[in-house]
Protein backbone atom coordinates (compact mmCIF):
# COMPACT_ATOMS: atom_id res chain seq x y z
CA UNK A 1 0.00 0.00 0.00
CA UNK A 2 2.79 2.39 0.92
CA UNK A 3 4.68 1.48 -2.25
CA UNK A 4 1.62 2.33 -4.31
CA UNK A 5 1.33 5.73 -2.66
CA UNK A 6 5.02 6.45 -3.25
CA UNK A 7 4.64 5.45 -6.90
CA UNK A 8 1.64 7.73 -7.36
CA UNK A 9 3.47 10.60 -5.69
CA UNK A 10 6.51 10.16 -7.91
CA UNK A 11 4.36 10.16 -11.03
CA UNK A 12 2.52 13.34 -9.99
CA UNK A 13 5.29 15.27 -8.23
CA UNK A 14 8.37 15.38 -10.45
CA UNK A 15 10.11 18.53 -9.20
CA UNK A 16 10.31 18.01 -5.44
CA UNK A 17 14.12 18.05 -5.46
CA UNK A 18 14.33 21.18 -7.62
CA UNK A 19 11.77 23.02 -5.48
CA UNK A 20 13.60 22.08 -2.28
CA UNK A 21 16.82 23.45 -3.77
CA UNK A 22 15.11 26.69 -4.83
CA UNK A 23 13.52 27.10 -1.39
CA UNK A 24 16.92 26.67 0.24
CA UNK A 25 18.36 29.41 -1.97
CA UNK A 26 15.50 31.76 -1.09
CA UNK A 27 16.01 31.41 2.66
CA UNK A 28 14.36 28.14 3.72
CA UNK A 29 16.26 25.48 5.63
CA UNK A 30 18.10 22.81 3.69
CA UNK A 31 15.52 20.06 4.26
CA UNK A 32 11.99 21.51 4.00
CA UNK A 33 8.90 19.46 4.74
CA UNK A 34 7.76 17.17 1.94
CA UNK A 35 4.13 18.28 2.37
CA UNK A 36 5.16 21.91 1.93
CA UNK A 37 7.17 21.13 -1.19
CA UNK A 38 4.29 19.14 -2.68
CA UNK A 39 1.89 22.02 -2.06
CA UNK A 40 4.23 24.49 -3.77
CA UNK A 41 4.53 22.16 -6.77
CA UNK A 42 0.73 21.95 -7.00
CA UNK A 43 0.50 25.75 -6.93
CA UNK A 44 3.21 26.19 -9.56
CA UNK A 45 1.61 23.58 -11.84
CA UNK A 46 -1.77 25.30 -11.66
CA UNK A 47 -0.13 28.64 -12.34
CA UNK A 48 1.74 27.27 -15.37
CA UNK A 49 -1.47 25.84 -16.83
CA UNK A 50 -3.26 29.16 -16.25
CA UNK A 51 -0.43 31.09 -17.92
CA UNK A 52 -0.37 28.84 -20.99
CA UNK A 53 -4.16 28.99 -21.39
CA UNK A 54 -4.19 32.80 -21.10
CA UNK A 55 -1.21 33.12 -23.46
CA UNK A 56 -2.94 30.90 -26.03
CA UNK A 57 -6.04 33.10 -25.81
CA UNK A 58 -3.85 36.17 -26.30
CA UNK A 59 -2.22 34.61 -29.36
CA UNK A 60 -5.65 33.84 -30.77
CA UNK A 61 -6.61 37.51 -30.39
CA UNK A 62 -3.52 38.39 -32.42
CA UNK A 63 -4.72 36.00 -35.11
CA UNK A 64 -1.84 33.56 -34.63
CA UNK A 65 -1.88 29.83 -33.94
CA UNK A 66 1.56 29.91 -32.37
CA UNK A 67 2.54 31.40 -29.03
CA UNK A 68 5.18 34.12 -28.92
CA UNK A 69 7.23 35.68 -26.16
CA UNK A 70 5.10 38.83 -26.16
CA UNK A 71 2.00 36.78 -25.25
CA UNK A 72 3.61 35.82 -21.94
CA UNK A 73 5.10 39.26 -21.34
CA UNK A 74 1.64 40.75 -21.85
CA UNK A 75 0.32 38.69 -18.92
CA UNK A 76 2.92 40.12 -16.51
CA UNK A 77 3.03 43.61 -18.04
CA UNK A 78 1.90 45.22 -14.76
CA UNK A 79 5.03 43.96 -12.98
CA UNK A 80 7.57 46.20 -14.70
CA UNK A 81 10.58 44.83 -12.80
CA UNK A 82 9.80 41.26 -13.78
CA UNK A 83 9.17 42.27 -17.39
CA UNK A 84 12.54 44.03 -17.59
CA UNK A 85 14.31 41.04 -16.06
CA UNK A 86 12.62 38.67 -18.50
CA UNK A 87 13.50 40.85 -21.51
CA UNK A 88 17.08 41.09 -20.28
CA UNK A 89 17.20 37.32 -19.80
CA UNK A 90 15.93 36.67 -23.33
CA UNK A 91 18.33 39.23 -24.81
CA UNK A 92 21.39 37.70 -23.19
CA UNK A 93 20.17 34.23 -24.08
CA UNK A 94 20.10 35.30 -27.73
CA UNK A 95 23.61 36.74 -27.41
CA UNK A 96 24.97 33.49 -25.97
CA UNK A 97 23.25 31.53 -28.72
CA UNK A 98 24.83 33.66 -31.46
CA UNK A 99 28.27 33.48 -29.87
CA UNK A 100 28.04 29.70 -29.62
CA UNK A 101 26.98 29.43 -33.27
CA UNK A 102 29.95 31.55 -34.34
CA UNK A 103 32.34 29.54 -32.21
CA UNK A 104 31.04 26.29 -33.70
CA UNK A 105 31.39 27.74 -37.19
CA UNK A 106 34.90 29.04 -36.44
CA UNK A 107 34.02 32.62 -37.38
CA UNK A 108 35.27 35.78 -35.73
CA UNK A 109 33.07 36.63 -32.76
CA UNK A 110 33.45 40.39 -33.13
CA UNK A 111 30.63 41.88 -35.17
CA UNK A 112 31.42 44.55 -37.77
CA UNK A 113 28.53 46.68 -36.57
CA UNK A 114 29.96 46.80 -33.06
CA UNK A 115 33.65 46.71 -33.87
CA UNK A 116 34.05 50.38 -32.93
CA UNK A 117 32.21 49.76 -29.62
CA UNK A 118 34.02 46.89 -27.95
CA UNK A 119 32.43 47.62 -24.57
CA UNK A 120 28.88 47.07 -25.81
CA UNK A 121 27.22 43.83 -26.79
CA UNK A 122 24.84 43.54 -29.74
CA UNK A 123 21.72 42.45 -27.87
CA UNK A 124 18.35 41.98 -29.48
CA UNK A 125 15.74 44.41 -28.19
CA UNK A 126 12.37 42.73 -27.78
CA UNK A 127 9.62 45.03 -29.04
CA UNK A 128 6.14 44.72 -27.57
CA UNK A 129 3.16 45.44 -29.80
CA UNK A 130 1.11 47.23 -27.11
CA UNK A 131 3.83 49.80 -26.40
CA UNK A 132 3.31 53.16 -28.09
CA UNK A 133 6.91 53.39 -29.28
CA UNK A 134 6.57 50.13 -31.22
CA UNK A 135 4.05 51.73 -33.59
CA UNK A 136 6.65 54.32 -34.61
CA UNK A 137 9.75 52.16 -34.37
CA UNK A 138 10.52 52.53 -38.06
CA UNK A 139 10.65 56.32 -37.81
CA UNK A 140 12.37 56.60 -34.43
CA UNK A 141 16.08 56.33 -33.79
CA UNK A 142 17.13 53.79 -31.18
CA UNK A 143 17.86 55.52 -27.89
CA UNK A 144 20.87 53.89 -26.26
CA UNK A 145 20.38 55.90 -23.07
CA UNK A 146 16.88 54.49 -22.65
CA UNK A 147 18.23 50.98 -23.15
CA UNK A 148 20.85 51.62 -20.47
CA UNK A 149 18.20 52.87 -18.04
CA UNK A 150 16.08 49.75 -18.60
CA UNK A 151 19.15 47.56 -18.16
CA UNK A 152 19.95 49.26 -14.84
CA UNK A 153 16.38 48.80 -13.65
CA UNK A 154 16.49 45.13 -14.61
CA UNK A 155 19.79 44.61 -12.84
CA UNK A 156 18.81 46.38 -9.61
CA UNK A 157 16.73 43.46 -8.34
CA UNK A 158 19.36 40.98 -9.45
CA UNK A 159 22.01 42.92 -7.53
CA UNK A 160 19.82 42.87 -4.44
CA UNK A 161 19.51 39.08 -4.70
CA UNK A 162 23.27 38.78 -5.11
CA UNK A 163 23.84 40.89 -1.99
CA UNK A 164 21.42 38.72 -0.05
CA UNK A 165 23.18 35.58 -1.31
CA UNK A 166 26.52 37.07 -0.27
CA UNK A 167 25.24 37.63 3.27
CA UNK A 168 23.95 34.06 3.44
CA UNK A 169 27.18 32.47 2.20
CA UNK A 170 29.62 34.48 4.32
CA UNK A 171 29.59 31.93 7.15
CA UNK A 172 29.47 28.83 4.94
CA UNK A 173 32.21 26.25 4.67
CA UNK A 174 33.56 25.21 1.30
CA UNK A 175 31.32 22.13 1.06
CA UNK A 176 28.27 24.13 2.10
CA UNK A 177 29.03 26.78 -0.51
CA UNK A 178 29.41 24.14 -3.23
CA UNK A 179 26.00 22.72 -2.31
CA UNK A 180 24.49 26.22 -2.26
CA UNK A 181 25.92 26.93 -5.73
CA UNK A 182 24.44 23.71 -7.07
CA UNK A 183 21.05 24.62 -5.62
CA UNK A 184 21.17 27.99 -7.38
CA UNK A 185 21.27 26.12 -10.71
CA UNK A 186 17.95 24.37 -10.04
CA UNK A 187 15.46 24.78 -12.86
CA UNK A 188 12.16 23.37 -14.06
CA UNK A 189 13.16 23.40 -17.72
CA UNK A 190 16.94 23.32 -18.20
CA UNK A 191 17.56 20.05 -20.07
CA UNK A 192 14.12 18.88 -18.92
CA UNK A 193 11.85 20.04 -21.73
CA UNK A 194 10.08 16.71 -22.19
CA UNK A 195 9.55 16.21 -18.47
CA UNK A 196 8.17 19.75 -18.17
CA UNK A 197 5.71 19.22 -21.04
CA UNK A 198 4.47 15.97 -19.50
CA UNK A 199 4.31 17.53 -16.04
CA UNK A 200 2.15 20.43 -17.25
CA UNK A 201 0.09 18.08 -19.47
CA UNK A 202 0.32 20.53 -22.36
CA UNK A 203 -1.02 18.12 -24.96
CA UNK A 204 -4.49 18.20 -23.38
CA UNK A 205 -5.10 21.93 -23.96
CA UNK A 206 -2.61 22.94 -26.67
CA UNK A 207 -2.79 22.04 -30.33
CA UNK A 208 0.74 23.20 -31.14
CA UNK A 209 4.08 22.31 -29.61
CA UNK A 210 5.86 25.06 -27.72
CA UNK A 211 9.33 25.97 -28.96
CA UNK A 212 12.43 26.13 -26.76
CA UNK A 213 12.17 29.89 -26.24
CA UNK A 214 8.69 29.57 -24.73
CA UNK A 215 9.87 26.72 -22.50
CA UNK A 216 12.73 28.93 -21.27
CA UNK A 217 10.24 31.72 -20.50
CA UNK A 218 8.12 29.30 -18.49
CA UNK A 219 11.25 28.14 -16.68
CA UNK A 220 12.02 31.75 -15.77
CA UNK A 221 8.46 32.34 -14.54
CA UNK A 222 8.36 29.15 -12.46
CA UNK A 223 11.61 30.14 -10.76
CA UNK A 224 10.05 33.51 -9.93
CA UNK A 225 6.91 31.79 -8.59
CA UNK A 226 8.85 29.62 -6.15
CA UNK A 227 10.83 32.68 -5.08
CA UNK A 228 7.71 34.77 -4.42
CA UNK A 229 5.86 31.98 -2.57
CA UNK A 230 8.86 31.07 -0.41
CA UNK A 231 9.76 34.63 0.53
CA UNK A 232 6.12 35.50 1.32
CA UNK A 233 5.70 32.35 3.42
CA UNK A 234 8.91 33.11 5.33
CA UNK A 235 7.67 36.63 6.13
CA UNK A 236 4.39 35.15 7.40
CA UNK A 237 6.25 32.60 9.54
CA UNK A 238 8.49 35.26 11.06
CA UNK A 239 5.45 37.40 11.84
CA UNK A 240 3.64 34.53 13.55
CA UNK A 241 6.71 33.52 15.56
CA UNK A 242 7.27 37.11 16.63
CA UNK A 243 3.64 37.44 17.70
CA UNK A 244 3.86 34.17 19.65
CA UNK A 245 7.00 35.29 21.47
CA UNK A 246 5.42 38.64 22.34
CA UNK A 247 2.23 37.05 23.76
CA UNK A 248 1.52 37.75 27.46
CA UNK A 249 2.49 35.12 29.99
CA UNK A 250 -1.13 34.39 30.96
CA UNK A 251 -2.08 33.55 27.38
CA UNK A 252 -1.12 30.18 25.88
CA UNK A 253 1.51 30.59 23.21
CA UNK A 254 1.10 29.14 19.76
CA UNK A 255 3.04 25.85 19.57
CA UNK A 256 6.12 26.10 17.40
CA UNK A 257 8.07 23.40 15.66
CA UNK A 258 10.95 23.42 18.11
CA UNK A 259 8.55 23.22 21.10
CA UNK A 260 6.66 20.30 19.56
CA UNK A 261 9.88 18.35 19.06
CA UNK A 262 11.30 19.12 22.51
CA UNK A 263 9.80 15.94 23.96
CA UNK A 264 11.59 13.82 21.37
CA UNK A 265 15.05 15.06 22.40
CA UNK A 266 17.15 12.36 24.04
CA UNK A 267 20.72 11.92 25.18
CA UNK A 268 21.85 10.81 21.73
CA UNK A 269 19.86 13.37 19.75
CA UNK A 270 21.72 15.80 17.54
CA UNK A 271 22.05 19.50 18.29
CA UNK A 272 18.74 21.38 18.20
CA UNK A 273 18.10 23.35 15.04
CA UNK A 274 17.79 27.10 15.42
CA UNK A 275 15.12 27.30 12.73
CA UNK A 276 12.04 25.29 11.93
CA UNK A 277 10.83 24.54 8.40
CA UNK A 278 7.94 26.19 6.66
CA UNK A 279 4.64 24.49 7.28
CA UNK A 280 1.69 23.96 4.97
CA UNK A 281 -0.31 26.69 6.70
CA UNK A 282 2.42 29.25 5.92
CA UNK A 283 2.34 28.42 2.20
CA UNK A 284 -1.46 28.43 2.15
CA UNK A 285 -1.56 31.86 3.76
CA UNK A 286 1.11 33.12 1.34
CA UNK A 287 -0.93 31.90 -1.63
CA UNK A 288 -4.07 33.50 -0.18
CA UNK A 289 -2.33 36.86 0.14
CA UNK A 290 -0.92 36.62 -3.38
CA UNK A 291 -4.47 35.96 -4.66
CA UNK A 292 -5.97 39.05 -3.06
CA UNK A 293 -6.11 40.96 -6.34
CA UNK A 294 -9.40 42.83 -6.83
CA UNK A 295 -11.86 40.99 -9.07
CA UNK A 296 -14.05 43.00 -11.48
CA UNK A 297 -17.83 42.75 -11.02
CA UNK A 298 -19.17 41.24 -14.23
CA UNK A 299 -21.80 38.78 -13.04
CA UNK A 300 -24.83 41.07 -13.06
CA UNK A 301 -27.32 38.31 -14.04
CA UNK A 302 -26.47 35.99 -11.17
CA UNK A 303 -25.37 32.38 -11.28
CA UNK A 304 -21.92 30.85 -10.97
CA UNK A 305 -18.90 32.30 -12.72
CA UNK A 306 -15.30 31.18 -12.85
CA UNK A 307 -13.07 33.21 -10.55
CA UNK A 308 -9.93 34.42 -12.24
CA UNK A 309 -6.70 33.14 -10.72
CA UNK A 310 -4.15 35.88 -10.07
CA UNK A 311 -0.76 35.10 -11.57
CA UNK A 312 2.14 35.00 -9.13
Amino acid sequence: MEKGKDRDRQSKYRYLTEIQQMMFVFGEIQDPLTETTMLIEDIVRSQVIEIIVLAAAQAQRRGSRFLAAEDFIFLIRHDRTKVLRLREYLSWKDVRKKVKEREDAGDDIIDDATADKPDRVAKVKIKLSWELASAFSENLVDDDDEDDDEMLDAQSDSLKRLRDADEVTKQMTRDEYVHYSECRQASFTFRKNKRFRDWANMSSYLDTKLNDEIIDILGFLTFEMVSTITETALRIKRGLDKAADAAPADQPKRPRGDDASAAAISLFSGPPTARTPLEVQHVQEAFRRLQRAPQPIRNFKGGLTRTRVSLI
